[in-house]
């Protein structure tokens, strides 16, 4: 049960849209105009991680406790959250917590249900293997049909470290998908994952 909220909470982190809106300033991250690209970069003060993103791209509130940030295209009815956040649960890797597979499928397993408790039914496409940041990791993409929005899609990217995870969350509508992730290959490229000691995949042979 400790490892299921422990997990959901993560989860729920993820799917956050901007509830905080006062953070302490430790948490706050910095940004400023990249040099030559018209990006700017976005710098995690907890996790240390960073990330630049397209200048017309308006950045949202930070998420709670200060694990990443909402960056808001300008395409109506999307958005993009960075976070990152700490590999506490217990799994199968060497350092006896959760492998990239096992996320994964708690992962699909949570989203599914929370989504399912607003009767909305997800089509999942197949898992892709990716790289993050030069590590092992993973791209979740899922579709379905909101309401007001018509269909969405949303891409989760993610991997897993030794004692941290970092992931981007992309929800679009299905009509922009090809306007907006070509633009987050781009970001992921300039994507530095911060802590070298905690950004080490438990899956890379040292």
């Amino acid at each position: 049960m400790k490892k299921l909220m422990v997990q959901t909470s993560l989860v729920l982190t993820l799917l956050t849209v901007g509830l905080v809106s006062h953070v302490q300033p430790s948490l706050i991250a910095a940004t400023d105009t990249a040099d030559g690209t018209g990006w700017r970069l976005y710098t995690n003060a907890r996790f240390g991680f960073s990330i630049r993103y397209p200048d017309d791209w308006r950045l949202g509130n930070p998420m709670p406790d200060g694990v990443g940030v909402m960056l808001h295209p300008p395409i109506e009815q999307s958005l993009v959250a960075v976070s990152g956040h700490m590999n506490v649960v217990s799994g199968s890797s060497p350092e006896g917590r959760q492998t990239l597979k096992e996320f994964a499928s708690a992962h699909h397993r949570i989203i599914t249900d929370l989504y399912s408790k607003k009767q909305i039914t997800l089509r999942w496409q197949p898992d892709q293997e990716r790289l993050f940041a030069g590590f092992p990791g993973k791209e979740l993409i899922f579709t379905y049909t909101d309401d007001k929005q018509g269909e969405i899609i949303e891409h989760h990217i993610f991997s897993l470290g030794r004692n941290e995870g970092r992931g981007i969350r992309v929800k679009v509508p299905r009509s922009a998908e090809d306007r907006v992730m070509p633009t987050i290959r781009k970001m992921l490229e300039t994507y530095q994952p911060g802590r070298d000691q905690n950004a080490v995949s438990p899956l890379v042979p040292k």
